[in-house]
């Protein structure tokens, strides 16, 4: 063989491993035991500090805690409001029912991951560092604090360079402003957070250290946000372990190799879908189907979030948001005197309930669709109910808060009193002022842009057809 082919050989090895890599990348045997070697560590590092909150970062952060020995709570800062240019408080993504927990808890440790080419996630690195700092300074602002509370931004040298740090520090000032109109009840927030909050940075690479001085926060003048990175940084992403090929941040895009299996039920499940890598895919499946048929609530049911149910009622009212499972019969109907069911699925039972309400709102563009044309529906059919103070629940996983929201606009002022008769005037702001009741009750609350454009443009689109037809 001259050089030429041999080079040429070499090249079609290379191609073959390469491939094999990316598709084992997605073998969901080796994501589910590269998560359960990086849950070892984030569990290690939660009996260390023991005392600090447990928080899932979205979806993802909730793969690396093992909720079956550790209680454990849910927060939703995104990567992108961290991002290059883009850095932002999202008044969608408050986070503020975080700050009784921490402050119970004297700190908190919040846990995601990154895929390859990080070591920390923008999550952690510039996302919470900008809700610590704006909430900081919110509540400075509002109660006239002095110079001993804590106004700095803190970023981690090694993540955020020092010209990024200053981009951020440029907007601060314009995020505290926008919370503080927001329609947050800042006197609430304020006798909340008895401490600044100041966030502190552990990868893997971090756990000899902190076995060897274990950190203590008792007596800090700060409560610490204890942002940690729970997957260890390889150069390619991935590297070869006895059994397996480990891959950095396996928990992320699980749509794409989870089979729809969920966390909870991967910890609960974890010794019978790990018998071998042969079998891994199959016990999966056999799994999901097995749950999806039993619909038990207690395997696939996240009771940590902060809500002690699967449903919240917002504010002095009677009306009530809720998870899939809390429209199941008929304990719903001992709770509530009318439903409207937001998913695509339904419970048959409910189907024979004549104060029950379907629409069917798939994912998706065509969802959107659908669910605009919803809105309306679902006002008409709480008109008599909620005037004559019957207890309602909007459920489903994404789109009842966009219902809920649709309804407290039209039969609701700002301060919460009853209006069926004048016409509600919405705009931006109030359509935020009362998505911020909804998040203040119900954590989980996040609706896209989309949703809230398909709401401004009903009650305008309305309220154009009400003055021609004046």
């Amino acid at each position: 063989m001259n050089d030429e082919e041999e080079l040429f050989a070499e090249r079609n090895e290379f191609n073959f491993e390469s491939k094999l890599i990316r598709n084992d990348n997605k073998n969901i045997y080796n994501r589910l035991c590269s998560i359960v070697d990086d849950a070892t560590f984030v569990m290690k590092i939660a009996d260390i500090m023991p005392d600090l909150a447990l928080i899932a970062n979205e979806r993802c952060g909730s793969w690396y805690i093992d909720r079956t020995k550790k209680k454990a709570y849910s927060a939703y800062f995104k990567s992108t409001d961290g991002h290059m240019h883009i850095w932002d408080f999202n008044i969608r993504r408050n986070n503020l029912h975080l700050i009784p927990i921490l402050m119970s808890h004297n700190g908190c440790l919040i846990v995601d991951s990154t895929r390859k080419g990080k070591r920390i996630p923008d999550a952690l690195s510039k996302t919470i560092p900008i809700w610590c700092c704006t909430v900081n300074r919110a509540v400075a602002k509002y109660a006239g604090y002095n110079s001993d509370w804590d106004l700095e931004l803190h970023t981690l040298p090694s993540a955020v360079s020092r010209s990024e740090h200053a981009q951020i520090e440029a907007r601060l000032n314009g995020f505290v402003d926008k919370l503080l109109t927001s329609g947050v009840d800042m006197e609430h927030l304020k006798n909340q957070l008895l401490k600044p909050l100041r966030p502190i940075w552990f990868t893997p690479q971090s756990y000899d250290a902190l076995v060897e001085s274990p950190p203590d926060f008792q007596d800090a003048s700060f409560c610490p946000v204890v942002c940690l990175s729970a997957s260890e940084a390889v150069e390619t992403g991935y590297q070869l372990r006895p059994g397996y090929l480990y891959v950095q941040g396996s928990a992320d895009d699980e749509e794409a190799w989870a089979f729809g299996l969920t966390h909870l039920a991967f910890w609960k499940h974890r010794h019978d879908i790990l018998t071998n890598s042969i079998e891994c895919e199959r016990n999966v499946k056999s799994i999901v189907t097995l749950l999806k048929n039993s619909k038990n609530d207690d395997d696939d049911a996240d009771n940590y979030g902060g809500t002690t149910n699967h449903f919240a009622f917002i504010k002095s009212t009677l009306l009530a948001i809720g998870d899939c499972f809390s429209g199941k019969p008929p304990s719903c109907w001992n709770t509530f005197d009318y439903v409207i069911n937001c998913c695509q699925d339904e419970y048959e039972l409910n189907q024979q309930h004549k104060n029950y309400l379907h629409l069917p709102i798939p994912d998706g563009k065509k969802g959107q669709i659908i669910f605009g044309s919803s809105i309306q529906k679902a006002i008409d059919f709480v008109h008599d109910p909620i005037i004559e103070n019957k207890k309602i629940l909007i459920y489903c996983k994404d789109y009842s808060v966009g219902i809920l929201l649709s309804i407290l606009i039209q039969y609701y002022t700002l301060e919460f009193e009853l209006n069926t008769t004048d016409k509600p005037r919405v705009d931006k702001k109030m359509i935020q002022h009362q998505l911020v009741q909804i998040i203040s009750n119900w954590e989980k609350a996040a609706p896209s842009r989309v949703t809230l454009k398909r709401i401004n443009t009903h009650f305008m689109s309305h309220s154009s057809h009400d003055n021609t037809a004046k």
